[in-house]
């Protein structure tokens, strides 16, 4: 390419025909590029010598053809467009979250891994299109921007390996559900048993009953007959529960019925106590994988795109928030509704909620503090959108107004504070700000909390619960243990269980763009402190 075109290695842009994602092609074309612009810096583009732009051409041409040939197997008609170098955003090393494996310990089967359809009614078997390895790998920082990081962490990409750790007929499963109720927890359990049994053929699935607690008792046998038309029930079929837990009576519950494969379902709470068991039965070198799937109808466990079920109880809340709407609306004068969702530590479901309904004029969430007064106050702002249309529709995460209440030293027997009725305590404000004017307020109090989280999974959620009972019994045959199964850049990954948890539950980020979309729905004013400021670098020093 002519080196006179419109900048350094322009013309070489336009061969290619896609953008390389191995680290070798692109460790080469970086090193062309740095070369030749280091040539181009150092001379006005019109002084380059025809020699020297032959010999730019020839030393990218390497990573041009790498480059060109790897664009070709995903878009072998080309992309029509020309791809443009970007000179400062690169990843130069990758270091993934490591994955505890039985067979640091325990001896492995070493069975090769094959789709065993339908083996329990003369079924067959066939190879599986894609066998992952344990170098595959999703990356956790995808966002880049020029002058950032040239390192990146990642997560080991989920899916059925080559080879089984264990041998699947002698596999005896349990499942056990534990913490709060979630739309999509009987499509796990239907979704984990016919996995094991349909796809792996494995001796027996027993089913906890209770959580924890269940495992002081005796279990139920799980067979394909009894989940048929599970997907489409609310709740858990085997029951939950909170608290209860012993980790002498989880062990020897698994050790009297040979459990080789726990699956734990539940939030962060209940992933700690997994993280217990897997650690004790490493510890007594037992070979039990321990794996779980992340359930919180809150979306608040660190390190996932999103939970099963809060789809769901998204949708289940816009009638809600409608009922109160036409309630708001028809009683005059000044009709205001207040909805009352599930957010304990934060406001993910009301603030979705309040992006799909559009009707929504407040939105109250743990990450933002509450002002009533003043030029922020959500009072103020309530009768002017009441002079303005007549009617207003609030949604109130039950975790929000903490800073008005305080913290609650009271808990439940899952550990959980007891929260204030912030939307109660609003509906009572709302009357008394409004008579102090000499204006009537009509409010309406909806609380439609275990009506969002006890429904059906929706048709997204159902496909997505699939995937994940898949995934973690593919994790679990191929030998991982304490690891959780999640979304991450709308791909399928193993957390390590310790690593997920650290940081749970997550809040949203009030000063992230979720919240900017918020404000542009409701109109509401801002109570969210203003970000700090990062301290200026120092300068790095001379070589």
């Amino acid at each position: 390419a002519p080196a006179a075109e419109t900048g350094p290695m322009r013309g070489s842009s336009a061969l290619l025909q896609g953008l390389a994602v191995g680290v070798a092609a692109a460790a080469a074309f970086v090193a062309a590029h740095a070369a030749y612009a280091r040539r181009a810096r150092a001379a006005p583009e019109d002084a380059l010598a025809e020699d020297d732009a032959t010999e730019d051409a020839a030393e990218c041409e390497p990573a041009v053809r790498m480059i060109r040939d790897h664009v070709s197997k995903k878009h072998p008609q080309g992309l029509a467009v020309e791809l443009v170098m970007l000179d400062d955003v690169r990843i130069e090393s990758v270091f993934m979250f490591e994955v505890a494996h039985l067979s640091a310990y325990a001896p492995k089967a070493g069975r090769r891994n094959k789709m065993d359809l339908g083996k329990d009614d003369g079924g067959y078997s066939r190879e599986y299109n894609q066998l992952l390895g344990a170098q595959d790998a999703i990356l956790q920082d995808i966002v880049r921007s020029p002058g950032g990081d040239t390192i990146s962490t990642a997560f080991l990409r989920a899916g059925p390996r080559s080879e089984l750790h264990f041998e699947p007929s002698r596999v005896r499963a349990a499942i056990v559900t534990a913490g709060g109720l979630c739309p999509g927890l009987n499509n796990i359990i239907q979704g984990l048993v016919r996995t094991l049994i349909s796809l792996y053929g494995v001796e027996k699935v027993y089913g906890v009953r209770g959580g924890y607690g269940g495992f002081a008792e005796a279990p139920i046998e799980l067979t394909l007959e009894r989940v048929v038309g599970l997907q489409n029930k609310g709740g858990t079929m085997i029951g939950s529960g909170r608290g209860s837990f012993d980790l002498a009576k989880t062990i020897g519950f698994l050790k009297q019925h040979r459990i080789s494969q726990l699956y734990v379902v539940g939030g962060d709470g209940t992933h700690r106590a997994a993280n217990k068991i897997a650690d004790e039965a490493r510890r007594l070198k037992l070979n039990i994988a321990v794996c779980g799937v992340p359930k919180t109808i809150d979306n608040d466990i660190d390190l996932l795109d999103r939970s099963f079920g809060f789809s769901t109880a998204v949708e289940e809340a816009q009638a809600a928030i409608l009922s109160a709407q036409t309630e708001a609306r028809c009683n005059l004068p000044n009709g205001i509704g207040i909805v009352k969702l599930m957010g304990r530590h934060s406001g993910f479901i009301a603030v979705h909620a309040t992006m799909c309904s559009g009707e929504v004029d407040l939105c109250l969430v743990p990450e933002v503090p509450v002002v009533t007064e003043g030029p922020l106050g959500i009072l103020p702002h309530l009768e002017r959108v009441l002079e303005r249309k007549g009617h207003a529709v609030i949604v109130v995460a039950e975790g929000a107004g903490e800073e008005i209440f305080g913290t609650s030293a009271v808990l439940d027997a899952g550990g959980n504070r007891k929260l204030p009725e912030l939307g109660l305590w609003l509906k009572d404000q709302i009357v008394a700000y409004m008579q102090a004017r000499g204006k009537v307020a009509t409010v309406k109090y909806v609380d439609p909390s275990y009506m969002i989280r006890s429904v059906p999974a929706n048709a997204s959620d159902s496909i997505y619960c699939e995937l994940l009972a898949q995934n973690v019994v593919h994790g679990a045959m191929a030998g991982y243990t304490a690891f959780s199964v999640g979304m991450r850049n709308n791909r399928l990954v193993y957390i390590p269980i310790n690593a997920m948890v650290k940081k749970s539950p997550r809040q949203m980020d009030a000063h992230g763009q979720t919240w900017e979309r918020v404000l542009s729905i409701t109109r509401q004013p801002n109570t969210v402190p203003p970000k700090e400021a990062k301290a200026p670098q120092a300068p790095a020093p001379p070589p």
